[in-house]
């Protein structure tokens, strides 16, 4: 059928989205930053709807003013944030799906579907957490969903601890 079915068979390039991946014995990206960068984006995003929906409610509109002078509050949030896209990524199907994402071609919903073997709904939560944690990006156009630099870091960040892992159990023997 014409072009909205290719949409969604083929691969959409996406760009640069900041992933570093790897080459041979070169370190990656740095983990923390690139979470922490992504944690930024998904609060800064947050934050302008919750200053939006205090502007409509009350009227004042000094929750942003408020809470963008207060370190303790910005670190709390940040810490919170980390927490739950560790979380999010640390899930084993969850993980298995950051795995299989390409920072610079969009994956086909229906390929990570075969990949994880979950269904279109089951997998639709998943990839939205993984959306709302900064780890994945979706392309609602394409039925595709991209990588982040975020959820490249942890993928590499995990293989390197896995890899180092494994060594050290060889050399225990």
């Amino acid at each position: 059928m014409g072009d909205r079915d290719d949409a969604h068979t083929t691969p959409v390039p996406v760009g640069r989205i900041g992933v570093r991946r790897r080459e041979g014995p070169q370190p990656g990206p740095d983990p923390a930053a690139e979470l922490g960068s992504a944690v930024a984006g998904v609060l800064r995003h947050l934050g302008a709807v919750l200053d939006r929906e205090d502007r409509l409610e009350s009227g004042t509109g000094t929750w942003l003013a408020d809470f963008s002078g207060d370190h303790a509050a910005a670190e709390e949030a940040a810490l919170g944030g980390t927490l739950r896209a560790l979380r999010m990524a640390a899930d084993p199907l969850n993980f298995s799906i950051l795995e299989a994402l390409s920072p610079d071609v969009g994956t086909p919903s229906q390929a990570l579907a075969d990949t994880t073997g979950l269904g279109r709904l089951p997998l639709a939560e998943r990839v939205a957490d993984l959306v709302s944690a900064g780890l994945a990006v979706k392309l609602p156009e394409a039925n595709q969903v991209a990588g982040t630099a975020a959820g490249a870091a942890i993928v590499d960040l995990v293989h390197r601890a896995v890899d180092a892992g494994a060594r050290d159990l060889g050399a225990a023997r």
